[in-house]
């Protein structure tokens, strides 16, 4: 039993060597098509990110003119709440407001300013049904017209931007990963077609000689699992040097990659199985075609 599983093994990195010619630009096809899956994941995941992100884009900040009471503000709340879209609204006192500017800036800012310059506002959630581009605007519009508040500030420029890009930071990762499958099963299956056809007389005498179709189908499988890992392991080692250089130089990258070196990983397995499914293809339906030959 161990030996013939040493043989099966020898098989497999003999058929490395003397049909280097087909394996290496195998190999070649494997690592380009891996290196252009993580890619594709990078957009993906960086896609899914940016929609958390937006999620939290659909606010509305109005800043109030001048100070009021807070029967004032209660009256103020209960008018915002009657738009529709909104699914929040939440007074911020100008003591909140400098909470929370101390919490994202330095004090220094402040140091030449005497006492609190910052106003009170209203913070406004649209509800999730209503998060879209255009009901953001038409908010926005509403509260403008109050005329108690100075200024109205959100986020729509961004919120417009990333509606334009979303379809295609998803449609066309997707397709080019569609696309990679099925390259690299053509070129896998051709690759172990020919490594066949080229050791047809050893498979044949392996037939003769009572030799069962795992026997046959063994070292061709092992040669698959190891083109997959090894070309796709370079790629992703490649691409996780790219991706800690590239935060090194624009951090906030970080957040909207987080997670990738699992996809990494994903993309080694996903290519190794590709390369051993097409191998096991290609065998079965070699062997087929030559018992209905014979």
């Amino acid at each position: 039993m161990f030996s013939q599983i040493r043989y099966l093994i020898s098989e497999s990195f003999r058929g490395w060597k003397e049909h280097h010619t087909v394996v290496f630009p195998s190999l070649v096809t494997i690592f380009l098509c891996a290196v252009l899956l993580g890619l594709s994941g990078a957009f993906l995941l960086g896609a899914y990110r940016l929609s958390s992100v937006e999620e939290r884009l659909y606010r509305v900040e109005a800043f109030l003119k001048n100070p009021v009471s807070m029967d004032s503000v209660q009256k103020l709340q209960t008018e915002l709440l009657q738009i529709k879209q909104l699914d929040s609204v939440i007074y911020k006192s100008p003591d909140s407001a400098m909470q929370d500017f101390k919490k994202r800036f330095s004090g220094e800012m402040l140091a030449l300013v005497n006492g609190n310059p910052l106003p009170a506002s209203f913070v406004m959630n649209l509800a999730p049904r209503y998060r879209q581009p255009s009901l953001l605007h038409e908010v926005v519009l509403l509260v403008k017209k109050n005329p108690a508040f100075d200024a109205v500030e959100s986020p729509t420029s961004f919120v417009d931007r990333i509606t334009e890009w979303k379809f295609s930071m998803i449609f066309w990762p997707i397709a080019t990963t569609v696309l990679i499958f099925v390259t690299l099963f053509l070129i896998i299956g051709n690759a172990v077609r020919l490594s066949l056809f080229s050791r047809k007389l050893l498979v044949e005498n392996i037939q003769y000689a009572g030799g069962s179709a795992f026997f046959i189908e063994f070292p061709f499988l092992m040669e698959g699992i190891m083109q997959g890992v090894f070309a796709s392991g370079i790629a992703a080692l490649l691409l996780g040097f790219a991706e800690r250089s590239l935060i090194q130089e624009v951090p906030v990258l970080e957040y909207y990659l987080s997670g990738y070196s699992v996809l990494l990983v994903l993309v080694v397995v996903a290519v190794t199985l590709v390369s051993v499914y097409s191998s096991y293809r290609s065998v079965r339906g070699f062997l087929k075609r030559d018992v209905s030959e014979n």
